[in-house]
């Protein structure tokens, strides 16, 4: 289906004005056409009024050998006149016409001496008759007039139509579009000014939303423009100053609970149980891990990093060699050239948690990059039992874990997705988690490009 309507503002202002502008002068041509047509049925009465009562007179002073030529001086290219035995007018025309009444009165006639007969209310000219004299009835035009003469003949007269006024007149359309492109550009710039701040706005947003950091927009523009940008940067330093106070105290958290952690770990060195003693260090040591993993959640979202272009590729690449330096076994089966501006090491941890985990609950990771769309999407998959597909959201809440498959035994304490997806949010792109039809489990990271692919050939998958 074609889109008419546009869809940017610029457009859509435009095509409003024109419309408005175009029905507007189609009201003022249809008042003017109707005007001059009436203008031209009053002209016309007149004419035939002016020709014909002198032509009458001098008729009825001449002899009738001098009629013709009588008949050829008062004739007109608007106007033909002819003597004739018959009037050409039958009995049933009107007597009562304004114009009929006029000449009987100026010649001096009897009513029913004077014949005329209107256009058909389908002619050129149109409106009503004034037979009661209302000045705001349109006047139709004539079609004939018969008047009687004294020797018994008649003296017809014909009208000739008014030439009609043309639908499209040249200067009128030429006026109209000369209006219509001043109109344009008018909008076009104030609108284009207008909505610059609205762009960078835009732009900014997005940044944002990205987790770029950047200075106050200028507050400019129209008022509500103005207010909306100003929102914004109320915005942006509110949840800014947020994020800082959280980090701050997650930190001061952290920092305070290392102590009474520290101090409980000595005194639990000092028990002489034995196996009292280990099941109160290795709780020690779960705490331990846990204010870590929370200390490092709050770094993440603080996003602190700078966002830079990056060779997503070789990211994902060097990456994988690491993991497997480490003997876990990884693969990368597909991968393209894709540039996307990134916070490189937040999207590297994002990257490790999604592989730890598989290679944790699935034995190895298979990895696959790609470019859908406008994003870049990394695709992990795994060997292992998968998770319940009611569970699949749960997962990614901060400390959740799974029994049957993420236990504290495993040392995980549930923060590695929660983490993951954080950083892709906070770079605009999600992380999702689906079981495999063949088996196992697929985690998708995604995030925005922000750039355009390489012209560098494809890399392709080698085994771990």
């Amino acid at each position: 289906m074609i889109r008419l309507y546009p869809k940017t503002l610029v457009g859509r202002l435009v095509t409003l004005v024109l419309l408005a502008v175009a029905a507007a002068q189609l009201v003022v041509w249809w008042i003017f056409v109707d005007e001059r047509h009436w203008v031209l049925a009053r002209l016309g009465r007149e004419r035939i009024l002016e020709q014909l009562v002198p032509a009458v007179r001098l008729l009825a002073a001449t002899r009738p050998e001098e009629h013709e030529a009588v008949l050829r001086a008062f004739a007109t290219p608007s106007l033909a006149l002819t003597l004739d035995r018959q009037p050409i007018v039958g009995e049933e025309g009107n007597q009562r016409h304004p114009l009929a009444r006029r000449l009987a009165r100026e010649l001096g006639l009897h009513p029913r001496a004077v014949r005329i007969e209107p256009l058909a209310r389908g002619g050129r000219l149109f409106g009503e008759e004034e037979e009661d004299g209302t000045p705001w009835r349109r006047p139709r035009g004539i079609a004939a007039v018969s008047v009687a003469l004294s020797d018994g003949r008649w003296l017809n007269a014909r009208p000739l139509l008014p030439f009609a006024v043309p639908i499209l007149a040249g200067p009128y359309a030429a006026m109209l579009a000369i209006l219509a492109a001043l109109l344009i550009a008018a909008i076009v710039i104030g609108t284009r000014r207008a909505t610059r701040p609205l762009a960078e706005l835009a732009r900014a947003a997005e940044r944002f939303g990205r987790g770029e950091s950047g200075p106050a927009l200028a507050e400019r523009g129209p008022e509500e423009v103005k207010r909306a940008i100003a929102a914004f940067n109320r915005m942006q330093e509110r949840l800014a100053r947020f994020i800082a106070d959280r980090t701050r105290l997650l930190a001061a958290l952290g920092h305070d609970l290392r102590t009474p952690i520290t101090s409980l770990r000595l005194r639990a060195e000092l028990l002489e149980d034995e196996e009292a003693k280990q099941k109160i260090i290795a709780t020690l040591d779960e705490m331990q891990r846990i204010v870590e993993s929370t200390l490092a959640f709050a770094r993440e979202e603080a996003q602190v990093e700078p966002v830079r272009e990056t060779d997503f590729a070789a990211l994902v690449e060097g990456l994988l060699e690491d993991l497997a330096a480490l003997g876990w076994e990884v693969q990368l089966v597909s991968s393209e050239p894709l540039v996307a501006r990134i916070r490189s090491a937040a999207i590297r941890r994002a990257l490790r948690n999604l592989i730890e985990n598989a290679v944790r609950y699935g034995r190895r990771a298979r990895v696959i990059l790609l470019r859908d769309g406008e994003d870049a999407v990394v695709h992990i998959d795994d060997d292992g039992p998968g998770i319940p597909p009611d569970k699949l959201e749960e997962v990614f809440e901060p400390f959740v874990r799974l029994e049957t498959s993420r236990s504290s035994e495993t040392g995980g304490v549930g923060l590695g997705l929660s983490i993951a997806r954080s950083i892709a949010r906070a770079h605009g792109g999600d992380v999702t988690l689906a079981n495999r039809p063949e088996g196992g489990l697929r985690a998708s990271l995604r995030v925005p490009l922000g750039t355009t692919i390489r012209s560098s050939p494809p890399h392709f998958a080698h085994p771990r």
